[in-house]
């Protein structure tokens, strides 16, 4: 069902009801007021009769009758009658009109002053009248015909009014949701018009302020989310096939070459283990990928355990020191820190050991002397600085150096696939962290790693 025709319907459902409700009450009141006008001019009319009957000594029943006779406003099927003290009747002005009224009814009005009731279509109201000589009751009845047409005619014009303006509700409604709806349905076909090859088109934000204008505003941002992924999707097969074709070019065109000629065994021996490298690194290159890959697991986080930063430093460097051992690793801390809880996050101890090492590595690759320093301090939260001494980094490439595969001209000859640094970030910001390069001098390169001082947690 179309959103359109089901803001007619609920629009048309209300109003329908809203009207009804009100035409039931004009109905009620109108019908409550004819019948108490009616038993009104009932009760007038009993007490006239009953008071021409007692107290006018010139008037029997035989001249009341022939006085109700002549009285011109007669009711139809109207009835009067007058009854003692013994609920007999003495009294009645139309034989013809047969009523038939129970003992019951009749102590029910010497006992709480008035009555009323119905026989047939006729409209009995019963009341006392006492003097003091008399104690008699007073029936009057008849049919109210004109309150009836009143009623009838009013229940002919609220039906045909409800009909009409449930029928008008619907049309409005039907126009009033198309006008409601047009700025979604603009949207809808803007949106239609944006494919992956223009994803720079923005949709027009007509009015901020309302819900529509958000809900624009909100799409245009996840529009260029969505092209930032595009891009850096496009960017990274694109590297990633130009990483992975250099080794395999390496690796095919040794092994062809070694297949033209008988080499000798020691030349066997060198192609093998220049493959064999080349494979090492290929190897490396699609570990790394998929670490890049985990990251991706949004349910990471609630998996993280309370970790101490010094612990999965001193195990990165030992990690590392078994590989290369001519690396000068230095772990130093700060004098602010002053107690083991300043030390303790939440996190994941293996992903953060891979991000530290491969600050470490990057470290000491690029530095002249391949030595870096690590401070641990504490100021607004826990960080981390990763200290060397090496080649500036210029400045266009510090806003570079974090995406995938980027290498600058200066690292150009150092071996490396740029994934390091990309993967240690993602990382970092995983952990609700920051991963940024402090100053490029050349006394040193600083790499600083922050992290939120609410994510320090106590370790009891």
């Amino acid at each position: 069902m179309r959103i359109r025709f089901k803001l007619t319907l609920q629009f048309t459902l209300l109003v329908s009801l809203i009207v009804l409700l009100s035409f039931l009450g004009i109905y009620y009141f109108t019908h409550t007021y004819i019948e108490n006008r009616f038993y009104s001019r009932l009760r007038s009319k009993a007490i006239t009769t009953a008071e021409l009957l007692v107290k006018v000594d010139q008037i029997d029943s035989k001249l009341l009758k022939v006085i109700e006779k002549t009285n011109k406003d007669v009711l139809y099927k109207e009835k009067i009658s007058i009854y003692n003290y013994k609920n007999e009747e003495i009294y009645t002005n139309n034989d013809t009109v047969k009523v038939v009224v129970t003992r019951k009814f009749l102590n029910d009005v010497r006992l709480e002053g008035t009555a009323t009731t119905t026989y047939q279509d006729i409209q009995i109201l019963g009341i006392p009248y006492y003097d003091k000589y008399n104690r008699l009751l007073v029936l009057a009845g008849g049919v109210d015909q004109q309150g009836l047409e009143t009623l009838r005619d009013l229940q002919r014009i609220l039906i045909s009014l409800y009909i009409i303006i449930v029928f008008t509700s619907a049309i409005f409604g039907w126009i009033f949701a198309g006008r409601a709806l047009l700025p979604i349905a603009e949207v809808i076909n803007e949106m239609n018009d944006i494919y992956p090859n223009n994803l720079k088109k923005r949709l027009k934000v007509r009015n901020v302020k309302d819900e529509i204008g958000q809900l624009t505003f909100t799409f245009n941002n996840l529009l260029t989310r969505v092209e930032e992924a595009f891009q850096h999707q496009q960017v990274f097969i694109s590297n990633v096939s130009h990483e992975l074709k250099n080794p395999l070019t390496k690796i095919i065109s040794q092994l062809t070459v070694s297949l033209l000629n008988r080499r000798t065994e020691e030349e066997y021996q060198e192609t093998m283990e220049s493959v064999l490298q080349d494979v090492k690194d290929l190897n490396l290159l699609t570990n790394t990928l998929l670490e890049l890959t985990k990251l991706s697991d949004d349910s990471l986080p609630n998996r993280f355990t309370s970790i101490r930063i010094d612990d999965i430093i001193w195990e990165a460097r030992s990690s590392l020191l078994k590989v290369h051992k001519n690396y000068g690793i230095s772990i130093e801390f700060s004098d602010n820190i002053d107690s083991d809880e300043q030390l303790s996050i939440l996190g994941n101890s293996q992903l953060l050991k891979v991000a530290f090492m491969n600050l470490i590595e990057n470290g000491c690759k690029f530095s002249t002397n391949q030595t870096i320093n690590v401070n641990i301090g504490f100021d607004k939260g826990l960080f981390l600085e990763f200290i060397n001494k090496g080649a500036v980094i210029d400045t266009k490439d510090q806003k570079l150096i974090f995406l995938p595969f980027f290498r600058s001209k200066k690292t150009a000859d150092t071996r490396g696939y740029g994934i390091g640094l990309p993967l240690a970030e993602r990382i970092i910001k995983l952990h609700k962290g920051n991963l940024f390069i402090k100053e490029s001098t050349l006394d040193k390169t600083v790499f600083k790693v922050q992290f939120f001082e609410e994510k320090v947690i106590v370790v009891n």
